[in-house]
């Protein structure tokens, strides 16, 4: 296993002095480097790409948010409390947090935006982080009008009541409130049309101005913003080819950017820029469609993890950037295990052996056959990502070294996930980036409209459910260590690595974290409401 590479910081003494000494500064526009373009769902309840997730945590803001140390800190919430039994969970809110437009926030938008989760004509896919709350299965099946579990105190009190302790529940109200007095005349089951979530009003520290496809999503300072004005002007999410990255960044054209381990030795040496290099907490996969036949036996997901060199991915296409992976909780999380963990070291000759002994053998065209059933499969590929792109014609090389043929189909990012979405894939390969609890039962219960191989084990069911009920650290700990056993004995998925993320910033923004842990130096966009630009 590839040791992880601690943060390589490059500093200039000078340089540090001055800019401790000025302090900090307004004025300026900061560059934020996208390789893939957002969708434009600028709506925190209904987006399911990450991309569009960046642009929603700064114009939104929850009622807590999650520190560098992985902790929940208040945000419109100044305070919070849990009764004593722990089902109820109270938040207080700050008085005098305004919309963007002026009106001020309160706990009816609270109650609005988490209501409209639960909603039955709800078409966004965070139900079952809610779906605990006392009355949220009735209103969610139309069988009743209110959500008893959900009660506005006052204008800045609201209480949150679960019908059974639920460990995760604090971590899980990072979401951004929305205003109700914008949306709540719009049926729910129409909102994710709605012209406004292209142009987002929200609390937050930045104000939408524009969204350009190919080109940038323009964001302004929040004059009014109730935590204190950020300090840059402007901020820009600028869209950027991967391949052009480190001429952007060579001329000052973007002034953060997570780049590829290939261009990790020419973006550390350019003057100015200073590189870290952390674990984050997410992982790299291919995914089976476990609806096909072909892939309902787990000896078929096994052999075709032997028969992958993800050592070879790692060390060579990722250039040491990563950890191989063996099941979807990654190191840096506290439930992260690997007592009992199979390695699928690469081994073809076992993989063939395998997939013989289950009854497949070489058809005419040496591809292995069962039951009129070819090991044929399409793989399909997000654009924009070399390694991904590397890593996929790697899978293909080895596959048909074991009597496995795989088409790839490279696709733009958002069709490939439309492509997920509607469960028309064979395989595909993706990456996650994960909450910081590490629940994962919205991506893996047999109901989570994440579940994207289809898979269904009812144990696993049992053991997520367990998890979240469980509020004892350590007996979770065993209950997560025991489902990433089951789930790397069935592999729905074959994970390929935990990631490693390289960050590249000017020495010009000050205030970053500059030892960065799992959410980065901007530590999960949070501190772009407080760096600034040295002039």
């Amino acid at each position: 296993m590839k040791k992880l590479l601690l943060p390589v910081v490059v500093f200039c003494l000078l340089f540090s002095a001055v800019a401790a000494a000025q302090g900090p500064v307004q004025g300026g526009t900061f560059r934020y480097a996208l390789t893939t373009n957002p969708r434009g769902m600028f709506n925190p309840i209904l987006n399911t790409e990450v991309y569009d997730g960046y642009i929603n945590s700064v114009v939104y803001d929850g009622l807590i948010y999650i520190d560098e140390n992985l902790e929940p800190q208040p945000k419109i919430a100044k305070s919070w409390e849990f009764s004593e039994d722990g089902l109820a969970l109270t938040f207080y809110l700050h008085q005098g947090v305004k919309f963007h437009d002026g009106v001020e926030l309160t706990a009816k938008d609270v109650a609005y935006t988490y209501k409209t989760i639960l909603h039955p004509e709800y078409t966004g896919v965070r139900y079952g982080d809610f779906s605990m709350l006392v009355g949220a299965e009735d209103y969610h099946n139309g069988l009743a009008d209110q959500v008893p579990g959900i009660k506005v105190v006052d204008d800045y009190t609201i209480t949150f009541t679960t019908s059974e302790p639920f460990a995760p529940l604090l971590s899980q109200f990072t979401y951004g409130i929305l205003p109700s007095h914008l949306l709540a005349h719009i049926p729910v089951g129409e909102l994710e049309l709605a012209d406004f979530n292209r142009h987002p009003i929200g609390s937050g520290p930045f104000k939408f101005v524009e969204f350009l496809t190919d080109q940038h999503v323009l964001l302004e300072a929040n004059e009014d913003y109730f935590f204190g004005r950020p300090n840059i002007d402007t901020l820009v999410f600028q869209r950027v080819a991967e391949d052009a990255l480190p001429i952007y960044i060579r001329q000052g054209r973007v002034d953060y950017a997570e780049i590829s381990p290939e261009n990790y030795l020419e973006v550390s040496s350019i003057p100015g820029i200073d590189v870290y290099v952390y674990e984050a907490l997410s992982y790299n996969y291919i995914c089976f469609n476990m609806r096909q036949p072909r892939f309902a036996d787990p000896v078929v997901r096994q052999a075709i993890t032997y028969g992958f060199d993800r050592e070879t991915y790692v060390e060579v296409l990722r250039e040491g950037f990563g950890i191989v992976a063996n099941a979807p909780i990654p190191m840096a999380s506290w439930a992260f295990t690997s007592e009992g963990i199979n390695e699928y070291p690469y081994d073809p000759e076992l993989a063939a052996q395998m997939l013989a002994e289950a009854g497949w053998k070489p058809g005419a065209d040496g591809v292995l056959e069962k039951e009129g059933m070819r090991l044929e499969f399409e793989l399909l590929v997000p654009e924009g990502t070399r390694v991904n792109e590397q890593m996929a014609l790697l899978f293909q090389q080895n596959m048909e070294e074991i009597g496995i043929k795989v088409n790839l189909v490279f696709m733009e990012f958002s069709a490939a996930v439309d492509r997920v979405d509607a469960r028309q894939f064979d395989t595909f390969t993706m990456g996650w980036s994960l909450s910081v609890d590490p629940d994962p039962y919205g991506i893996w219960h047999s109901t989570s409209p994440w579940n994207d191989p289809g898979f269904y084990n009812e144990r696993s069911d049992e053991l997520l459910e367990l998890g979240r009920r469980e509020t004892d650290p350590a007996k979770r700990k065993e209950i997560y260590a025991e489902w990433q056993r089951l789930i790397n004995h069935e592999l729905p998925t074959m994970f390929l690595s935990y990631g490693v993320t390289i960050a590249a910033v000017s020495e010009r923004v000050q205030g970053i974290d500059t030892e960065p842990g799992p959410l980065g130096p901007l530590v999960s966009l949070d501190k772009l409401a407080q760096i600034w630009l040295l002039q």
